[in-house]
């Protein structure tokens, strides 16, 4: 009898070993599916260094791709989610065995932020998460500068409440000024990295009460990066006013400010141009 009641206890025991192995299961899928982990770059594991102090990857001969910057960065707008930066990844590439001796393409992460400005940019640029995928990459893809301009687009609606010339002269110094030290930053950050600056285009081209405005406003930003840019080694501006000059409402997406999907490719093109 004695027996029967050990053997029936230990089944109890594994039983409920078993129930409280499947609770701890649902429990972490659970987890996963209401807060899944990033899709970028591990972190560290506390035994390793700080993520900012971290050593990058030695380099392989692949392009290892960031983008950071705001929601032209991040892709908004493109429904497809992609953006110019995963387009100019798979631009990137090798497209045939012709292509076989091409470099191979890694995408580490976007870390574009819907509505960021240059102060915000300088902040982000001090997270040690951020600084640690800015190190690993070996081409990084920035856009900033809209926000500061033209607070996202806000003047957009149908003419009302059009960016004025004088208020875009006032933000311009220093909006400058910030550009400026993000770039420095992220040199400081990642000294051998091609960095690509994407210029601004002019979202409000096809509306008479904010196309000379707009374009003046950024035509001077867009010279003053360019000045910024040419005297730093390793960083190019990619031009895109040219690209939304004509049939403006094409390449835009419904809110008519940011690209959609055939305008972020165009963007695309023209960032793999520069870097053959």
């Amino acid at each position: 009898m004695n027996s029967w009641k050990w053997i029936w206890r230990l089944s109890a025991s594994l039983s409920a070993a078993a129930t409280l192995a499947l609770a701890a299961g649902f429990g972490y899928g659970a987890r996963e599916m209401m807060f899944p982990r990033s899709n970028g770059m591990e972190t560290a594991s506390p035994a390793e260094a700080p993520l900012a102090q971290r050593e990058p990857s030695k380099d392989d001969g692949s392009y290892r791709i960031a983008a950071i910057g705001d929601s032209l960065a991040k892709g908004t707008g493109d429904v497809t989610g992609q953006g110019f930066a995963r387009r100019t990844a798979a631009l990137l590439e090798p497209q045939s065995d012709t292509e076989k001796n091409g470099k191979n393409v890694h995408f580490l992460n976007n870390l574009g932020i819907n509505g960021m400005t240059t102060q915000q940019l300088l902040g982000e640029l001090e997270e040690p998460g951020v600084q640690y995928v800015l190190k690993e990459a070996n081409l990084i893809l920035l856009s900033i500068g809209a926000n500061d301009l033209f607070q996202g687009g806000a003047a957009l609606q149908t003419g009302t409440g059009a960016p004025a010339a004088d208020s875009i002269e006032r933000v311009l110094p220093e909006a400058e000024s910030r550009l400026e030290q993000a770039l420095d930053k992220l040199r400081e950050i990642n000294p051998s990295a091609d960095i690509v600056y994407v210029g601004l285009y002019n979202p409000f081209g096809d509306i008479d009460a904010l196309r000379e405005t707009g374009n003046a406003g950024i035509s001077k930003w867009n010279a003053a990066a360019s000045a910024l840019i040419a005297v730093r080694a390793g960083m190019t501006l990619t031009p895109t006013f040219d690209l939304f000059q004509r049939d403006t409402a094409a390449y835009l997406s419904f809110d008519h400010f940011h690209p959609n999907a055939a305008g972020y490719e165009r963007i695309a093109d023209r960032i793999v141009q520069g870097l053959r």
